[in-house]
């Protein structure tokens, strides 16, 4: 008997959606956002930096993920999320500690919601394109980042609550997909075809 030699393909990081990661972690972080501006409950400043913080990390993962499957798009969405959770992360944990040296914590906080409120407005042009839950979920960011940015964190947190749970929502109908089943909910058509 002679023995034959099989070779197998095999393809490391060539498969699944990133967005079963990204989304339910997108999620976690905007319902931490959106308590910690209503200041729900007490507390919460301890560990929703560190929730935003990792988020961030998860995102990165999902940006990097997205990449080597040559989805672009959802490589840029996630990529600029990630900075953001990043940033307002090292920025929340960093004032905490003193690590910076600024006087005016919020001013540091407010920068960082108005560039990314407007960075997110532009990104939400070519969302347009994608299912009508995602600019509807940006176009609630850049409302909430701009009332947060304004010191009016109680409407900014309930519009993080509320794009918190649309992000949920999506994440269910990526779920279902990923385990093989037909979505169970609509994510709207888009606006632009």
């Amino acid at each position: 008997m002679s023995e034959t030699e099989q070779t197998v393909d095999v393809r490391v990081g060539a498969g699944g959606d990133p967005l079963t990661l990204g989304l339910p972690v997108f999620a976690v972080a905007s319902l931490a956002l959106g308590m910690g501006l209503l200041g729900l409950p007490a507390g919460l400043h301890v560990v929703a930096p560190l929730i935003i913080l990792t988020t961030g990390l998860f995102q990165l993962v999902v940006t990097i993920w997205a990449i080597f499957l040559g989805q672009s798009i959802v490589a840029l969405i996630f990529g600029l999320f990630s900075g953001f959770w990043l940033t307002l992360g090292a920025v929340l944990i960093g004032t905490t500690h003193g690590w910076f040296g600024i006087a005016h914590v919020g001013a540091a906080e407010e920068l960082v919601f108005i560039c990314y409120a407007s960075l997110f407005a532009f990104l939400f042009i070519p969302c347009l394109r994608l299912p009508a839950i995602y600019p509807i979920i940006l176009a609630l960011i850049v409302a909430a980042l701009s009332f947060a940015a304004a010191g009016v964190f109680s409407i900014a947190g309930y519009l993080a609550l509320t794009f918190a749970f649309l992000g949920f929502y999506a994440s269910l109908n990526v779920a279902q997909v990923a385990l093989g089943a037909k979505p169970l909910l609509s994510l709207g058509k888009p606006f632009v075809s």
